[in-house]
């Protein structure tokens, strides 16, 4: 496994991810310092990222495995949709979180970038799987994969019926390394679930970037701890031109 962590760089509002910064792909996660993303204008949030000379792409999530490939500026909030993929160098993809993961997808060969919202159900629908089948590339051997900050393992107790309704959709190996159980408690690993996910697709795990930070713990917007009074952290991923 190759983790992020050395790559975050930590600013007072928001965090950039550097892992994919060599291919020209830039990475922000904002904190709960920064506000409710849900809250900012477009023009609010181009201006605190420095995003103004790029198209801001977003939508109305909900924790659905609806993935759009945009091509042009025609539109620029999706309705239903929790994933977006682009080539278009103008527009900047903007995704919405609270202990659910951000995942951000960049391939080499295509130049094909986007990010999915992937809460469990997101993970259950096999939402990352879903955006690269939307790519519709020759191979899988430029696909880059990193992760956002969700929440953590330890912090992400589930009930039995959760892990019953994977443990029989997946794989045993999957749900294995995937679920944590102690003291007759369960407990979710939302990053390991897609890393292994994505590596029994096909994907090169040296291009799968996991991280040890997490929502609940950290300055960042995190139902499971605030419940109701939480916000919402932005993910933004866009190539730096």
């Amino acid at each position: 496994m190759k983790f992020v962590d050395e790559d975050i760089k930590d600013f007072e509002n928001y965090i950039e991810i550097t892992t994919l910064n060599k291919f020209g792909i830039k990475i922000l996660n904002t904190k709960k310092n920064y506000g409710d993303i849900l809250k900012k204008s477009r023009e609010e949030i181009a201006k605190d990222l420095k995003l103004e000379n790029k198209i801001l792409i977003s939508g109305h999530q909900t924790h659905s495995d609806n993935v759009v490939l945009i091509e042009n500026a025609d539109k620029t909030y999706f309705e239903n949709t929790d994933g977006f993929i682009t080539k278009n160098k103008n527009f900047a993809i903007l995704t919405k979180y609270a202990d659910c993961l951000p995942i951000f997808i960049y391939d080499e060969e295509s130049k094909i970038f986007g990010a999915v919202h992937s809460g469990w159900k997101g993970s259950y629908q096999k939402i990352v799987i879903k955006a690269i089948e939307k790519m519709k590339l020759k191979s899988l051997s430029n696909i880059n994969i990193v992760f956002g900050i969700g929440i953590s393992c330890d912090k992400y107790e589930v009930g039995k019926d959760f892990y019953d309704n994977f443990k029989n959709e997946f794989s045993q190996e999957l749900i294995e390394k995937s679920f944590v159980i102690k003291n007759d408690k369960y407990y979710f690993n939302n990053q390991y679930f897609n890393y292994y996910l994505l590596k029994e697709y096909g994907l090169d795990e040296d291009k799968i970037f996991l991280n040890n930070r997490c929502t609940f713990q950290e300055d960042f917007h995190s139902y499971r701890r605030d419940r109701e009074e939480s916000g919402r952290n932005g993910a933004v991923i866009f190539i730096n031109c």
